[in-house]
């Protein structure tokens, strides 16, 4: 029987939409904020320590010869091309932990969903059963949400479809047949099912196929039934823009493809 650890890792990278984790942006921005303090006070001294060396007079080679800077050749004076070597070392670091932070800062949130089943199962006794005792046990508290990122985020491509599976799906999971779901292993503990993806897809592909079917023939019928022409105008305004709603919906149009089928 799995605990601990190594069951919030089975289910994190069996499910893979459950890797959520910290990005600890502050920490990783405070970190580069000192690494800038150290290059700006590094910075100076190299600047100090050339202006000196000119001045002196006794290593006029040093501006012109690297040889003679690394070497110290003239006074034995090698410190500038020190401060230069410690200078490299800070940056490699710096500008290491500068892109890392570019890419942390384009992670995604997770998705709510998958965000509160995660917290679901830490907290059932049948599933994780909080499996954690450390500090790190709140990593998935509220006040970490927005630190907080998602390594894969899987969202459906519409608001229709993903309104489909995090919402009306759960409410009807129990009514669908056995052979639509599978339980997961029982190692992750007890009440999880998955879905095929394909599954979950072709129903939301059925729903949106009949609501697209039946939008048109609402309006032929409406349109036929109603007399006033004065009324038709107005209904002809709300059925356009429930065309409209339906393609934002339904669709990934974008907003000029939706303007410009709505005006066809």
């Amino acid at each position: 029987k799995m605990e601990g650890y190594r069951k919030v890792t089975a289910l994190m990278s069996t499910y893979p939409e459950f890797a959520i984790l910290r990005s600890f942006r502050s920490l990783n921005m405070q970190n580069l904020l000192y690494l800038q303090a150290e290059l700006t006070h590094l910075e100076a001294e190299l600047r100090h320590q050339a202006a000196k060396d000119v001045a002196s007079g006794k290593s006029p080679d040093h501006e012109h010869d690297w040889w003679s800077l690394a070497q110290g050749y003239e006074d034995g004076n090698a410190k500038q091309w020190s401060i230069a070597l410690e200078i490299r070392g800070k940056l490699e670091k710096y500008n290491e932990a500068l892109l890392r932070q570019s890419a942390i800062l384009n992670l995604e949130h997770p998705a709510k969903y998958n965000l509160q089943t995660l917290r679901c199962w830490f907290e059932r006794p049948l599933m994780g059963s909080f499996p954690l005792y450390g500090l790190d046990r709140t990593s998935w508290d509220k006040e970490h949400e927005q630190d907080l990122v998602g390594l894969r985020n899987q969202k459906p491509s519409d608001i229709l479809s993903r309104c489909f599976s995090e919402r009306i799906m759960p409410n009807i999971h129990h009514l669908l047949p056995a052979k639509l779901k599978r339980p997961v292993s029982e190692h992750l503990g007890e009440g999880l099912y998955e879905y095929n993806d394909s599954t979950l897809r072709s129903l939301g592909c059925i729903v949106t196929t009949v609501i697209a079917s039946i939008l048109p023939l609402c309006s032929l019928v409406i349109l036929y039934a109603v007399r006033s022409n004065g009324l038709r105008l107005g209904i002809i305004i709300i059925l356009s823009a429930l065309f409209s709603l339906s393609l934002a919906l339904m669709t990934t149009a974008r907003n000029i493809e939706i303007f410009a089928a709505t005006s066809a």
